[in-house]
């Protein structure tokens, strides 16, 4: 394995590793940032086949994962579809969305009887060249493929990042994996098109692992950077010592970090920034005159949150106030309006997450009490 190899390696670690971290987030949307833990754990898997295709490292290995190169490539765009739409939407998979793992089935039906297959009788097919009555590979499986994966990254993209306005930093991130899935699978197209035309051979396939790395060099840097696009706990609050890396160069010391924790909360409590549907982080920042990072950090020491939580623990408080006034005639969703939700089911999901009922049953306890 030369040095080249052996940092796509790396990367395809840093990928798990960030699967993993995602998958464990206990805060904010843990569905989507599961979602979005098979998507790099995918990414992961595909570099670590192709860097042990091209080394050829562990012959014995790599007759063991023979073919499974395929998998990745039938989940990669409803994963993608379906993380994005949980984002925006909050809309989780259903039966009905059964239909997008259609050519993952297919994949196993081709390819499965060599699947699970034991190692030696897999090398021995491969050696006597028996393995065309294990396996099947269509004559437009590829092409398929390629429709399949553009058809998620434009559909997505006009569907669900192209029209969203609410959250500029949200808005940033869902750009920047849509820019990176679009260039990943024009990629894909182009070089089994050259494949086919026979001007690169299948050993070339370079170009996808570095655009794979690309995709998992936006995803390391929005999580320990902004994780608050994630929307719960920073990743770096999980390994302590990164987040001493992530604040080494903000300049907060310890004195001076508690005095900003302190306006903060007079701010919070006299101006009530959080009213205000189109709060962000900079507004924050503005308010405190310091840094976004600074704002970051000031919030996930003291409060131990992420800014979208914190923001809507004010905004659950003063919605809880509203519920409990019996002299109050707002409609639940008047509330969430003027506790600075921008609709009805993100207001519901906060406040259940907060108080562990919905507002509804919250405000027919106190009028019953």
């Amino acid at each position: 394995m030369n040095i080249w190899e052996s940092i796509l390696m790396f990367f395809s670690f840093q990928a798990l590793l960030l699967a993993i971290l995602f998958a464990v987030k206990s805060k904010g949307s843990s569905y989507s940032n599961r979602l979005f833990s098979i998507f790099l754990l995918l990414f992961s898997y595909n570099i670590f086949f192709n860097v042990l295709f091209w080394s050829k490292f562990d012959l014995y290995l790599l007759a063991t994962l023979g073919f499974s190169f395929y998998v990745p490539f039938t989940l990669y765009g409803p994963v993608y579809f379906f993380y994005l739409r949980n984002v925006v939407n909050e809309k989780n998979i259903t039966i009905k969305d059964l239909v997008h793992f259609l050519p993952f089935l297919f994949v196993m039906v081709f390819f499965g009887r060599f699947y699970f297959l034991s190692t030696e009788k897999k090398i021995e097919l491969i050696t006597t060249m028996q393995i065309q009555g294990f396996i099947y590979i269509g004559p437009y499986l590829q092409t398929i493929v390629c429709i399949l994966l553009l058809a998620y990254a434009l559909f997505s993209y006009n569907t669900y990042v192209k029209r969203y306005k609410k959250d500029p930093d949200l808005m940033l991130w869902l750009k920047s994996l849509s820019t990176v899935f679009t260039i990943f699978t024009l990629a894909f197209v182009v070089y089994y098109i050259l494949v086919y035309t026979s001007l690169l051979k299948i050993e070339h396939d370079y170009l996808l692992t570095y655009i794979m790395v690309g995709c998992i060099g936006v995803a390391a840097y929005f999580s320990f950077m902004q994780p608050e696009v994630f929307n719960g706990k920073p990743i770096v609050n999980i390994i302590p010592f990164m987040q001493n890396i992530k604040y080494e160069k903000t300049g907060l010391s310890p004195n001076f970090s508690k005095e900003l924790k302190e306006k903060l909360e007079q701010i919070m409590a006299l101006k009530r920034p959080y009213l205000n549907q189109d709060l962000r982080l900079n507004h924050i920042a503005e308010l405190l005159d310091i840094s976004r990072n600074s704002a970051s950090q000031i919030i996930n020491e003291h409060f131990d949150q992420s800014f979208f939580d914190f923001i809507n623990m004010y905004r659950v408080s003063e919605a809880e106030r509203l519920l409990e006034n019996k002299n109050n005639q707002l409609s639940i969703t008047d509330i969430a309006i003027a506790c600075g939700f921008n609709n009805r089911v993100s207001f519901y999901k906060a406040f259940k997450k907060r108080v562990g009922i919905t507002p509804t049953e919250y405000r027919n306890q106190k009028l019953a009490s």
